[in-house]
């Protein structure tokens, strides 16, 4: 009876160890494949309306197939006065609570009606309202990163599903353009490859998390604010594989959903030469995706930023590539000594002004004619947004409405010295 009460249980013990094995096995192979595992303990804010099925010729499910640019028909995310930066700060300077609006309250319907009521009894803001409007009517860039919430456990998860499921009712039908910095946050300044090691479990939960998230939706991600830009001191110190390793997982992962478009930060034309950061985009799997975004963090001619990023669109396969023209439009404020200073000043340089406006398919004044591998000017992050507590800034990525009216002031859609003005 002894004998067969623990056969029993042998055989038992033996069958429940063999069932974690293989579910850890199999946990492992997905994991190394790169597909996202659900978690009981991610709860999703709303439905997942889309189908899974891609469709390569129109991976955003635009409703007119966009031919060869992805990119071609799209109507970009245009925040509403909930939760837009510059369309909050107008509702605060015609003395409106912007908490008083629900999410889905368009730009559109906010600027047609309690903004036109509200200028006729303030007419003393409406030159600051018209700058404002420059910056409040385009395309705004949604940053998730490392500091989401706090980055724990389930907070990059929360905060894309807020942004998914409130946010982005302000502007139905839209597509969203989402930028991550989840990398640089996550190690010391220019890391060891151990530091690398050493962040990657929680590097890859926030990316993971950013892709369960996200889910079947159609989505531009532009990945890794400043991540190649800032790498050089990476190949000195030996640790530039263990980095590149780390941008290739989160190209496979949120390159492979379903509905995504998507680009890896390049870096700039001012800091790195073509061949270094062709090499680097190679490496960190930029020919599996759309391709690279350029100039996200810093302010050169857009001009110059086109002809590098053709350079290294060569050194790469053809990929094609995205210029950030946020605040570009007087160009960059070069440093008297570069070598101890840095090329340009990039922490709220005075003098700046809002670029060439969001535009897919930008053609070259000149010629007329479309620029050779160049998908879009975009903007990367809201202008306006504070670089650092410096030349009179709040903390970086707060909306710092002085620095937003300066930047308006200046507008220019000018490509670079040499063409044409183009004030707004």
């Amino acid at each position: 009876m002894r004998g067969r009460k623990y056969s029993g249980r042998c055989l038992l013990w033996t069958a429940v160890t063999a069932a974690v094995m293989i579910i850890a096995a199999l946990g492992a192979s997905l994991s190394a494949a790169g597909t996202v595992r659900a978690r009981p303990a991610l709860s999703p804010q709303c439905g997942d309306p889309y189908s899974a099925a891609r469709d390569p010729s129109n991976p955003l499910m635009l409703r007119t197939a966009p031919g060869p640019n992805p990119l071609t028909g799209a109507q970009f995310f245009v925040d509403g006065p909930a939760h837009g930066s510059a369309a909050n700060a107008i509702a605060t300077l015609v003395g409106l609570n912007p908490k008083r609006y629900p999410d889905d309250f368009s730009w559109l319907s906010f600027e047609q009606g309690p903004l036109h009521a509200a200028l006729a009894t303030r007419p003393s803001v409406t030159s600051q309202v018209n700058l404002l409007e420059k910056i409040a009517g385009q395309p705004e860039t949604q940053r998730l990163s490392s500091y989401a919430r706090g980055g724990g456990p389930g907070a990059v998860y929360d905060q894309a599903q807020k942004l998914f499921c409130h946010n982005f009712a302000a502007d139905p039908g839209s597509i969203p353009v989402i930028d991550t910095y989840f990398l640089i946050p996550s190690v010391p300044r220019c890391p060891s490859a151990r530091a690398i090691a050493a962040a990657g479990p929680n590097f890859r939960r926030q990316v993971n998390e950013m892709a369960e998230a996200t889910g079947n939706r159609p989505v531009v991600f532009l990945l890794e604010v400043d991540a190649i830009g800032s790498s050089r001191c990476l190949q000195r110190k030996g640790a530039l594989p263990k980095w590149e390793a780390a941008l290739r997982y989160e190209v496979k992962v949120l390159g492979s959903l379903p509905h995504t478009v998507t680009y890896l930060e390049a870096g700039y034309s001012d800091a790195n030469n073509p061949s270094y950061t062709a090499r680097v985009l190679n490496a960190s799997g930029v020919r599996t995706i759309r391709g690279f975004f350029t100039n996200d963090t810093h302010n050169n001619w857009s001009i110059n930023e086109v002809r590098w990023g053709q350079r290294v669109s060569r050194l790469t396969g053809g990929a094609h590539f995205i210029v950030n023209t946020a605040t570009n439009g007087r160009g960059p404020l070069l440093n008297p000594h570069p070598r101890t200073q840095g090329i340009e000043q990039l922490c709220n340089p005075p003098g700046r002004g809002l670029g060439p406006v969001p535009t897919v398919n930008p053609k070259d004044p000149k010629s007329g004619q479309p620029i050779a591998g160049l998908d879009a000017f975009l903007w990367t992050a809201p202008p306006g947004n504070s670089t650092g507590t410096c030349n009179g800034g709040p903390k970086p990525g707060n909306f710092w409405v002085a620095g937003a009216l300066r930047l308006a002031s200046r507008a220019n859609g000018q490509l670079g010295p040499g063409y044409p003005s183009a004030p707004y």
